[in-house]
């Protein structure tokens, strides 16, 4: 045990994640006496995110703008260029104008804080600023990231309502943003209105360069390894060791249905899926084409995938998905791990 935490001081880990938290800190005292002392704008929205084309926040600004409540609607995201352009291609699927009130601020504490504090209205997709709000004078809207297995371990944020899909883990997920058992809970995804309305699109499969005339089955499996700064974090077995096994599923799907298959590869994911030798996209590569990602799971016959949240919002759909999961116990154990 000395031995691993002398090695983890020496490659700064405990360090910077210690100073981590002491910044936290300090940032939650300063957003709770903001927040708890101030008035919002009554006609201001603002949606905060992780991931620059995360679609639950591309499509919540369109919505926003559509419901007509409010004269500016900001989108806090690390890369305003990218949003702007992901937001253009959520209005199009969901056939609804880019508000003219949408703004962009790249993402920041300060960014974070101001727009939180003019806003009646907020929406995040990660929790990203921490603290409380008890002015009672702004609805805070956590759109559940993931609402898949996996439990989403994190600091509490100004949160007074959690929308998720996923009855079954309302109370461990209250848990997990530490936010109190008689918070309010809806039932709202606002990115499965693009995938719904992708379903049957012949036009997606042929601007992948696909034959529109065939299935096709998108694997979307999770990140089993990611970086963070000069750490490599595994969880389960990386599918590169395991390649054989997970090839000879993907052939035997594609025996037996017929269908085209594509890998939709995690934002997070460090892996290599070059060997598995079907397509590869990630959200870039798809964005090139101007298709999002879940155009490309709602026009897919089948997903497969693991521990995913994106099986779970093809049941709510009512779209078909196939779990193919050859780590389990190994990923079960891991870090990440899985809820009950």
């Amino acid at each position: 045990m000395a031995e691993t935490l002398l090695a983890r001081l020496r490659r700064g880990h405990l360090v910077s994640r210690g100073w981590g938290r002491a910044v936290r800190e300090v940032r939650s005292l300063i957003t709770t006496a903001t927040l708890s002392t101030t008035r919002p704008r009554p006609r201001h929205a603002a949606i905060v995110t992780l991931n620059a084309d995360e679609e639950n926040a591309t499509a919540q600004a369109v919505f926003l703008g559509d419901s007509g409540e409010f004269d500016r609607i900001v989108l806090v995201t690390p890369s305003p260029e990218i949003s702007r352009i992901a937001v253009g291609m959520a209005a199009r699927r969901l056939e609804l104008e880019v508000p003219p009130q949408l703004e962009y601020r790249e993402l920041s504490y300060r960014a974070l804080l101001g727009e939180y504090r003019r806003s009646r209205e907020t929406y995040s997709t990660h929790v990203l600023l921490p603290g409380r709000d008890f002015s009672r004078k702004r609805r805070h809207v956590h759109l559940t990231h993931g609402s898949g297995p996996k439990p989403d371990t994190t600091f509490r944020a100004p949160t007074n309502v959690l929308a998720s899909i996923t009855p079954q883990w309302v109370e461990q997920q209250l848990k997990e943003y530490k936010l109190p058992p008689d918070t309010e809970v809806i039932e709202y995804m606002p990115r499965l209105e693009i995938m719904r309305r992708s379903v049957g699109d012949t036009s997606i499969l042929e601007k992948l360069g696909l034959d529109p005339t065939k299935p096709l089955v998108v694997w979307a499996p999770t990140y089993r390894v990611t970086r963070r700064g000069r750490e490599v974090r595994v969880s389960g077995v990386p599918l590169g060791i395991i390649h054989s096994t997970v090839s000879a599923k993907l052939f035997e799907l594609m025996s037996t249905t017929g269908a085209a298959l594509v890998v939709k590869v995690h934002p997070q994911d460090a892996d290599s899926y070059s060997s598995f030798g079907p397509q590869v996209f990630d959200s870039s590569s798809l964005r090139t084409l101007e298709i999002t990602s879940y155009e490309l799971f709602g026009v897919a016959a089948q997903v497969v995938t693991d521990y995913s949240s994106i099986y779970l919002e093809r049941e709510h759909v009512g779209l078909e998905y196939l779990l193919f999961r050859p780590d389990y116990a190994a990923f079960e154990g891991s870090y990440r791990g899985l809820r009950g």
